[in-house]
């Protein structure tokens, strides 16, 4: 295959009308995600493809580039500003920059500045190479404007439906290439991309293609609600040292704690007032965060629960009280089996369901929304988006899997942890203590007790004798009136919900994010919705876990 493009344009001269305030003084590619503007991913990804240099045209608050670029470069890559005093539309853009494109840049990458993707930009290049096109599109299955028609082999037939073509409709990612002979063919007009592809399908049916994006993630960062997502998936980095001093304290040597794919910062401090203690910090990002402190408060003031002592608060800081290190997975390890702390767990779970919403009510505490079926539905397609990753779904396992939020649904609603497992619940001496207990709301009982006797993080050998004990615990804690069959088959349909949530994220966090230590959890978290599948009547889901579990890796599709 010829070599990747050198020269990709960034599209970043958009106004940003939709996300106004916050695009007012800064154009929208600008806007902060993860502590670094959105347009850095793009060029990260195109980097890491083979891109040796950006082409960026402005036209909204073009000095904010600079300061974002003051060095006209980004990891050594050079970039070219092209100021747009009157925005000329995709197409004109593309013609604009045209000039600068040298002969080496047969072909160049163009991608929206707003886009967040992360695309095998090397099966791109290679379907536009195969198919000789002009210009090739990167498109996906699903999303909100599946406006772009494909045929089966692979020639764009109609953007916008303007052409009657009823080939089957894509979504454009807002990433595609094209040749430098296509670029330089276009009029400096302030006209759409679209407008020029049209004419071209029309003119010369096949020049215009289409190549199947097989990336996990794509997002297109166009309103506020989008915004808001991207932001809580990709959470600012905290200074904890500036935040311990915020409330009083000073970080200890060595002090950050590592607390899983939370997005808050944690750490060892020592405060004057308070003696050692735990600083805990967020940005904001993720509305459930603000709710650690008040749920803290509330939990053990209020139903007096085993939970941290709120030592001071600010804004997004909090100083806890410091429960140790010795969590119940690491209890798990050790032998005997830990009973007690498993039993303590329990009886704190069945006390904040007992008590909990009406004590959130009582103080006026908003949670977060319940479980009901969209959310449930959301686990479900978690699961299929990253663990699937390209897999077909078997309309039967479908059903199955739906069928397990109906059940769950027609349980009485109390209030739930919702992340009750092994690493969220700290031991001292033989006690229990809940900690990340800021997603709290309203939902069935079961699907704590599913967390905590399910957990993937625990493969103790004799794990699966020890958890008939601790289901017949769990039902005498919630005093529940029905027989232990119906406990029992209420309890491993939570359990078959929960799991597949829990391996969505192991394997996002695994294959999208660069964590290899949550999917190294995913065989467990396989196994256990095997078996709880298979207990709960839902056979099929039980065989398609244990298919996965047998043949882990994703299937990449090249099908248009």
């Amino acid at each position: 295959m010829a070599e990747f493009p050198r020269t990709a344009f960034l599209l970043g001269a958009g106004l940003g009308t939709r996300l106004r305030p916050l695009t007012d003084a800064t154009p929208k590619p600008l806007l902060p995600l993860g502590g670094a503007p959105i347009i850095r991913r793009a060029m990260d990804h195109l980097l890491a493809a083979g891109v040796r240099r950006f082409v960026v045209n402005t036209h909204h608050r073009p000095e904010a580039w600079s300061a974002a670029f003051p060095a006209g470069e980004h990891r050594g890559a050079p970039i070219a500003f092209v100021h747009e005093p009157e925005l000329l539309e995709t197409g004109g853009g593309l013609a604009n920059i045209a000039p600068l494109l040298a002969e080496q840049d047969a072909h160049i990458v163009v991608w929206n500045g707003d886009i967040l993707a992360e695309p095998d930009l090397a099966l791109l290049m290679s379907d536009h190479l195969e198919g000789g096109a002009e210009v090739t599109l990167l498109v996906r299955g699903e999303g909100p404007n599946r406006n772009v028609r494909v045929a089966a082999d692979g020639a764009v037939t109609d953007l916008r439906d303007r052409l009657g073509s009823a080939d089957p409709s894509y979504q454009f990612t807002g990433i595609c290439v094209v040749t430098r002979a296509f670029a330089r063919s276009l009029p400096p007009n302030r006209e759409s991309l679209v407008e020029h592809l049209l004419r071209r399908i029309a003119a010369k049916p096949g020049s215009v293609r289409a190549s199947l994006d097989t990336g996990a993630t794509w997002d297109d960062i166009g309103t506020p609600e989008a915004y808001a997502a991207a932001r809580a998936r990709h959470p600012e980095p905290v200074d904890l040292a500036a935040a311990a001093a915020s409330v009083g304290a000073e970080l200890s040597p060595g002090g950050e704690l590592a607390r899983g794919a939370s997005s808050r910062g944690f750490a060892r401090a020592v405060s004057a007032a308070h003696g050692t203690a735990v600083v805990c910090a967020h940005d904001g990002a993720k509305a459930e965060n603000a709710l650690y402190g008040p749920l803290a408060r509330l939990l053990r003031e209020q139903l007096g629960l085993n939970a941290p002592r709120v030592l001071a608060e600010r804004g997004n800081i909090l100083l806890l009280e410091d429960l140790g290190d010795r969590d119940l997975l690491a209890a798990a390890g050790e032998a005997p089996f830990p009973w007690k702390p498993y039993a303590s767990a329990i009886s704190q779970a069945a006390r904040l369901h007992r008590g909990g919403l009406e004590a959130a009510a009582g103080a006026g505490l908003a949670l977060s929304a319940p479980f009901d079926e969209p959310l449930y539905r959301w686990e479900r397609d978690y699961f299929c988006e990253h663990v699937l990753a390209g897999r077909r779904l078997d309309r039967g396992v479908a059903e199955e899997m739906a069928s397990l939020s109906r059940e769950l649904l027609r349980q009485p609603m109390v209030a739930v942890h919702r992340d009750l497992q092994s690493q969220n619940i700290l031991v001292r001496g033989e006690e229990a203590w809940l900690i990340d207990f800021q997603g709290m709301r309203a939902g069935c009982a079961a699907y704590d007790y599913a967390s905590l006797i399910l957990d993937p993080y625990v493969t103790r050998p004799d794990m699966q004798l020890w958890r008939v004990d601790l289901e017949e615990e769990a039902r005498e804690a919630s005093g529940w009136k029905e027989s232990r069959d119906a406990f029992s088959q209420l309890l491993h349909t939570a359990a078959a919900q929960r799991l597949l949530q829990a391996c969505g994220a192991y394997a996002n966090l695994g294959r999208n994010h660069g964590r290899a230590d949550f999917l190294a959890h995913l065989p467990a978290g396989l196994a256990n919705l095997e078996w709880s599948a298979m207990l709960c009547g839902r056979r099929r889901l039980a065989e398609l876990a244990r298919s996965l579990r047998e043949n882990p890796e994703p299937v990449t599709s090249r099908r248009r």
